[in-house]
Order: structure tokens, then C-alpha cells, then sequence
């Protein structure tokens, strides 16, 4: 409409630049002549078929006349039924809070495209912070049981090494009894191991003192805030520690001092007491158990540190649960995009509590979409599922879209007494929205070769269809007489012939001039 306008004004001012009038022509018969001659537009106004048009190349240019070729294609029967838009399984994904709270910040607006895993809005959660101080809580319980277990285990090298010992002594109370003697060499023995056991014990008191007053240094500085727990922690575990070995040393001194006193009553009296041997063997009972205790304790700070392991393992399962698919800070989530798309609704203010039902954003993705074609009951039967299928919008007349049928329908819609069709379109890339009505074009049958020209070349008179066919440099309007159409192409039965040169765009001005030329005509 536009070219139209540009070429009227055009035609005006070319209408200021007239020719100078000649006397007319007589012929033989005393006649005057009639002399083919071209007004002002650049038409010829006489001495030519009413039905051609002859326009300037300037006039043609400003136009937008365009020509093609009148040529046999490859040609498949169309079938165009309704359709509409709506959005894919994939492309469509609502943001729901995985746990209630309250929103703290929104980093989105209606109509932004995000990318997927995006950050949209950020939530603080009373359940959030208590599931992460129910993490914080089982790892205290955890660091605790390790610190039994180990104990433990302590205890158990402890009651080893007293078992060790009173077996030892047990055997060399055997050995003396049946020498039926003693010499001072166990004595001498004894005396030396009660001396390295007091050595050790005064060794461990120095550095239990050297530890203990550094557990007060490291807690003093620990309320002011200057050293970390672990650090705290680990001093007191060193504290611990020592207080194993001071007993582990207590225990060898006293087993030595018995030792020793034994060894030296043996000596004195010459002669193995049977109270001695009997000490020794129960001795030996008692430490074993002791040590049957201590495994026992070993055991049970085990299956302790395997509790507690298991309930960190729940704590940090109901976090991630509370947490969603975005990242989480101790009582904070973010809400991300599950999807990559534009944000279709937005139903959040900040400050808002919300809860795990309530749907706060939707995003879209329109790269591909569905279109439902409603084919009548009467056509289904040509409908084939993977035959390829055109459509186009009413927003866009100039574009087509190209789909696959994936799915057809089995049921029929009572009320329209048609079946759905569903078209996949891949490349819709976000012009076609959810609702828009569509026409779709599905290709039935075989194609064919037959004789086909584009639609913009059709003019529409007194319910007859027209073209313009370039003859030389003039059109003249043919009735022509039209078979199926394909959406850009309509066969032609009669009326043209094929290699023939019509006007493919600009028809209507060509028409208009037509309709120009036989009123002037008529005028004469």
C-alpha cells in the first residue's frame, strides 16, 4: 500500500510536465487518424487492447513490479485447518520455594530472558537455618564420639600392654619355682623398670603441665575471639592424651613397684611363694578382663561415631531437600531458573512469605513449540503422523513456519466434530506465542508436477481471478481459472500457459491503472 501511495505521487508530479498539443492527422479517407500516443503517466492511452497496461520502467520501479516465469513445480494437495499455539512439556517450568520463608531479594523482572541455573530471588528460611544448625549440631556430636573412640582404643592398647606384663610375670614366677632358687638379677631387673617407669611418669607430668596450661591460654583467647574452636578442640584432645600416658605410667610404675617388692621377697626368703604365683595368675586374669572391657568400650564409641555419621548424613539430606536446586547459605536459598527462557509471569513482591505450593515465577521457552491442528473427521484419514506440515500467524502474514505432525488425535471433539493434530515446530524461536490462532497447511496425497503461480500475482474481480502477462513491454490482464492451493501457489487450469511472464508483485497498481485507461476510453 505503501509503494502504491509513493507511486501516485509519483504520477503527479509527472503530470506537471505536459507535452505540446499537435494538429490532428487526416488520412486517406478524410478521417482523422488515430495515432498511438502516451499521456503524461507514461501509459498509452490509445491504439491498444483496453485490457493492456504499459507503464514506464521509472513508474515500474516506483511500483514495486516485480515478474516470474510460468512454470510446471512439483505440486502436493493442501489441506489447511485451524490451529493453535500452546507451549511444549520442556518449554514451559514454574519457580516454586522448595521451603517456606521469606524473600529477601528478586534479581528478575517480568519479560527478562535468563539463562538455566540463573538466580531469580533470594529467600530466608527459619527451616533453612534449622537444618543447618541440626548439620552444625551433629558434627559436634561426631567430633565427640571420635574423641571416645580413640580413647578407647587407648584404653585398649593400655590393658594390652598391663596384659603383656602381668603374662610375663606370671611365666617368670613359673620359671623360679621350678629352679627351686632365686638370684638377685630379677630383683636387679624390677628395680631398673621401676626406675624407668618413675623417669616416664615425671616426663609426662611436665608436658601434661605444659599442656594444661596452654588449654587455659587457648580458652582465654577463644572467648575473645582471637583462635578458632578447632584450635581449641585439638589442644584439649593433646590434653586428653597426656592424661592416658600419665595413667598408662602410673599403672607400669605400680606393676613395677610390685614387681619389684615381689622379687625382692623371693630373694630374701630363698624360696617361691605360692601367695606370689597365685597374685601373679590373678593378675593376669584381671588384666584380661580389663582388656575384654576396653574392646567393649571400643565397640560402643564406634557404633557411636556410626550414629552420629548417619545423623549428619540425615541433617544434610533435609538441608539440600530444603535447599532446592539453587545454591544455600545457612538459612538462605536461591531460587534459579530451571530453564533457560523469558520470564512469562512474575507473582513475587519483596519482603512477601511464601510457601512450597505457591508459584512465584514462570519461565518460557519458545524456541519450540506445539501447534494443534483441528482436522475434520471427514479428512483424517489423509493425515499422516511424520508428514511435514506449514503454518502461519496472523501477527506475521509474510512468514511461514515449518512443523512435523507428531501426534494425531483419536478422539473427536463432539462440538466441532474434528480431531487434533499436534505439530511440532522447532524453529519457532519465540515469534509464535502459547494462544495464537494459527492456519496450518498439511500436505496430503503425492505431489504432483502441475502448472503453479504465486497468489500476490492473482486479482480478484466480479468473483474472477486475473494476471497480468507481459507481452513485449505492455501487460494485458488474462482470465485465468484456478485448481488447489498450497498457501504461496495456486494451480492454474486455463488461462495461461507456461513459460508465459506474468506480474508477481504490484498486480493491484497494474489492475488500478487498467481500470484508469478504459474510463479514459470511455471518456473519448
Amino acid at each position: 500500500m505503501k509503494k502504491f501511495v509513493l507511486y501516485l505521487l509519483a504520477l503527479l508530479l509527472l503530470s506537471g510536465c505536459g507535452s505540446k498539443s499537435e494538429p490532428p492527422k487526416v488520412d486517406e479517407h478524410g478521417h482523422e487518424a488515430v495515432a498511438a500516443k502516451t499521456d503524461e503517466h507514461g501509459h498509452e492511452e490509445e491504439g491498444h487492447s483496453e485490457n493492456e497496461v504499459s507503464l514506464s520502467d521509472e513508474a515500474k520501479a516506483i511500483a514495486g513490479i516485480e515478474t516470474t516465469a510460468v512454470r510446471m513445480e512439483p505440486f502436493q494437495p493442501i489441506l489447511q485447518v485451524p490451529g493453535t499455539v500452546s507451549s511444549t512439556d520442556k518449554g514451559k517450568a514454574v519457580v516454586t520455594p522448595p521451603v517456606a520463608g521469606r524473600v529477601v531479594s528478586i534479581s528478575a523482572r517480568l519479560g527478562d530472558t535468563v539463562r538455566q541455573g540463573q538466580s531469580l530471588a533470594t529467600i530466608e528460611s527459619p527451616e533453612l537455618s534449622q537444618a543447618w544448625s541440626a548439620i552444625a549440631d551433629a558434627t559436634r556430636i561426631r567430633d565427640a564420639a571420635k574423641s571416645d573412640v580413640e580413647q578407647a582404643r587407648s584404653e585398649v592398647q593400655l590393658s594390652q600392654a598391663k596384659l603383656s606384663a602381668a603374662k610375663t610375670n606370671l611365666s617368670r614366677q613359673r620359671q623360679l619355682a621350678q629352679a627351686g632358687a632365686f638370684s638377685q638379677a630379677p630383683v636387679q631387673q624390677a628395680q631398673s623398670e621401676l626406675n624407668d617407669a618413675q623417669s616416664e611418669l615425671l616426663s609426662i607430668q611436665k608436658e601434661q603441665a605444659s599442656h594444661a596450661e596452654q588449654v587455659r591460654r587457648l580458652e582465654n583467647l577463644y572467648r575473645d575471639g582471637i583462635v578458632s574452636k578447632s584450635e581449641l578442640e585439638a589442644a584439649r584432645l593433646e590434653l586428653q592424651q597426656d592424661q592416658i600416658k600419665l595413667d598408662r605410667a602410673k599403672v607400669r610404675i605400680e606393676a613395677a613397684k610390685a614387681t619389684y617388692e615381689r622379687e625382692k621377697n623371693i630373694a630374701a626368703r630363698g624360696l617361691l611363694n605360692a601367695k606370689e604365683l597365685q597374685s601373679a595368675e590373678a593378675e593376669v586374669k584381671s588384666s584380661e578382663l580389663e582388656l575384654e572391657r576396653a574392646r567393649l568400650r571400643v565397640r560402643a564409641a564406634e557404633s557411636s561415631l556410626a550414629n552420629a555419621n548417619r545423623a549428619i548424613s540425615n541433617a544434610q539430606a533435609v538441608y539440600r531437600s530444603n535447599s532446592g536446586s539453587g545454591g544455600a547459605s545457612v538459612g538462605r536459598v536461591s531460587l534459579v531458573a530451571p530453564i533457560s527462557g523469558v520470564i512469562t509471569h512474575l507473582d513475587v513482591t519483596r519482603g512477601q512469605a511464601v510457601d512450597r505450593t505457591q508459584v512465584l515465577l514462570e519461565v518460557e521457552n519458545l524456541r519450540s513449540v506445539w501447534v494443534t491442528a483441528n482436522v475434520p473427521e471427514s479428512e483424517i484419514e489423509k493425515v499422516r503422523k511424520g508428514a511435514m506440515a506449514r503454518l502461519s500467524v496472523a501477527s506475521l502474514p509474510n512468514r511461514e513456519f515449518k512443523a512435523i505432525i507428531q501426534v494425531v488425535g483419536t478422539r473427536v471433539d463432539p462440538k466441532t466434530r474434528s480431531i487434533p493434530v499436534q505439530c511440532l515446530v522447532t524453529e519457532s524461536n519465540g515469534l509464535l506465542k502459547p494462544d495464537m490462532f494459527a492456519k496450518v497447511f498439511i500436505g496430503v496425497g503425492q505431489p504432483t508436477t502441475k502448472l503453479v503461480i504465486p497468489k500476490s500475482a492473482l486479482v480478484m474481480e466480479g468473483g474472477k481471478s486475473f494476471v497480468f502477462a507481459k507481452h513485449g513491454e505492455a501487460f494485458e490482464k488474462h482470465e485465468v481459472v484456478l485448481g488447489e492451493q498450497d498457501g504461496n501457489r495456486v494451480v492454474v487450469l486455463s488461462g495461461i500457459e507456461e513459460g508465459e511472464t506474468i506480474a508477481s508483485k504490484g498486480a493491484f497498481i497494474l489492475a488500478s491503472e487498467q481500470k484508469k485507461s478504459e474510463l479514459k476510453g470511455h471518456e473519448h
